[in-house]
């Protein structure tokens, strides 16, 4: 199965549905009160702090890393270009 990207655009959408249907449940419905929502949220946040500190720690430990791609270097002095190019070599100063 293929991994996909993480979408910041459905978490935003989604923590702004939750953020309407909170102020709908305190003001409107009186499920709970202003201090109550306060503590929830708090609650919440501490809450995936947690878990991303778990994460981070899993991860670290985990020995399943895979390194960046890093091109093996070569003695080809060739560019792009070729190796005929229009500007003079520089001579050093004597």
């Amino acid at each position: 199965m293929k991994r996909h990207a993480f979408r910041w655009d459905a978490v935003a959408f989604g923590l702004f549905f939750l953020a309407i249907l909170g102020q709908w449940a305190v003001w409107e419905q009186d499920m709970l009160s202003p201090d109550d929502l306060g503590y929830i949220a708090a609650g919440a946040l501490i809450l995936l702090g947690l878990v991303g500190i778990v994460a981070t720690v899993v991860s670290a430990r985990s020995g399943h890393r895979t390194a960046p791609f890093t091109p093996e270097p070569t003695n080809d002095p060739s560019t792009m270009e070729g190796t005929q190019h229009d500007e003079p070599q520089a001579t050093p100063p004597q």
